[in-house]
């Protein structure tokens, strides 16, 4: 069964739903998948590399209203493109990323020439989206009129449900974690220290851009009540975004500054540097207006490196987090809290270790990249039996 993979979102960029889709449908082999993607300039060489082909197209609408006029130019154009690939390809199934703007896409296709589509869920997409009175009737249609949902999440699949789906159709799947992967760098994490001046101390790790959802805010304001009894704690920023000059404000403010490193953008390949040079990974994600955590892939990373977590009680952090197992989840709004939440774990190393130790059997155990295929290929070879 062919299928077509529309996102407008692909390598060479970064983030956790494209290295999803990438290790899934790169799974994919009972005939073909074929993904059309967004254009890049960089692109071919990697392209060439990946199992799957790749088809580069415009997909350029300038917002996702389709009552703006360069907006629907763009859907109209992707939509004639993704209906070439379609009969190119012999495709019987669009798997669909996003709801907007790719699965606004799927559903004219799916009107035009009764191709099904597939659509994935994240969480905060949707409640954002519906904070807009333009999008609030359009998202519930494009998910309706999908055979299938996959939600990252429990807390996803409740939200999806709120739209007026049927349970039957949501299915969760968890993103996975290549455990290969991260293990043994215990060198690269002492290359990180140094290349930070970490030579004593503690080591506290956020991974993630910088916004206010993650909470970095609320770590730097634990450090002044942490420093007091563990004076040479560090804390290690890896990303970057809207919230950076907000943050180094912060610490300059609490006097903190020589205590925050900010790390930048960090190729994926250095990662696992990072995740081994922390004590503790502490991401105390809240929620902010309508913006929420999905789910938060970078707290099994860090469980596969053995590092106990600290996360937010917030979006889907609980399938990501098993409280008191593999790490603790706060109230992300409660500074007491988060830091309650560090002195337990920096005060008790054998804690940190049986933790690390659990969390890592955990993600061995739930979240390969194997399992994530299976399970999602058990929902759309359903769905070609019922379409």
């Amino acid at each position: 069964m062919s299928i077509l993979v529309v996102t407008q979102n692909f390598l060479p960029a970064k983030g956790g739903t494209i290295t999803w889709v990438v290790h899934t449908y790169g799974r994919y082999y009972q005939q073909q998948s074929v993904f059309a993607v967004g254009e890049h300039t960089e692109a071919h060489q990697i392209d060439a590399a990946l199992p799957f082909t790749v088809e580069r197209l415009p997909m350029q609408f300038g917002n996702w209203d389709p009552m703006n006029l360069m907006a629907l130019r763009g859907y109209v154009d992707t939509t004639c493109r993704i209906l070439q690939l379609t009969r190119r390809y012999s495709a019987r199934q669009l798997h669909v990323v996003r709801v907007l703007p790719e699965g606004l896409v799927a559903l004219c296709v799916k009107w035009i020439a009764k191709v099904p589509y597939l659509l994935y869920a994240h969480g905060e997409e949707i409640q954002t989206g519906l904070t807009s009175r333009k999008f609030r009737w359009l998202i519930p249609q494009i998910y309706k009129g999908a055979f299938a949902i996959i939600a990252n999440s429990r807390n996803t699949k409740c939200l999806v449900e709120g739209l007026g789906i049927p349970e039957r159709k949501i299915h969760v799947i968890h993103p996975g974690v290549d455990t290969a992967e991260f293990c043994d760098a215990e060198q690269a994490g002492m290359a990180v220290r140094r290349r930070h001046g970490i030579e004593i101390g503690p080591v506290l790790l956020t991974v993630g851009r910088l916004q206010r959802r993650k909470g970095q805010d609320m770590v730097i304001r634990t450090l002044p009540t942490i420093k007091k009894t563990f004076p040479f704690v560090r804390y290690l920023i890896v990303g970057t975004g809207e919230e950076e000059a907000f943050l180094k404000q912060l610490a300059r403010e609490h006097a903190v500054s020589e205590h925050v490193i900010f790390a930048g953008r960090v190729e994926d390949a250095e990662l696992k540097g990072y995740y081994a040079a922390c004590d503790i990974f502490v991401m105390p994600n809240r929620q902010i207006g309508e913006d929420i955590e999905g789910f938060g892939i970078v707290y099994l990373e860090a469980s596969a490196m053995g590092k106990p977590v600290i996360g937010g009680k917030s979006g889907g952090t609980e399938d990501a987090i098993l409280d008191g197992v593999t790490g603790i989840r706060v109230d992300g709004h409660d500074v007491h809290a988060v830091t309650d939440a560090l002195l337990t774990l920096l005060r008790d190393a054998s804690m940190r270790k049986t933790m690390g130790q659990q969390g890592r059997h955990w993600v061995e155990r739930e979240f390969s990249w194997g399992k994530t295929f299976e399970n999602t290929y058990q929902v759309f070879a359903r769905g070609a039996e019922n379409t």
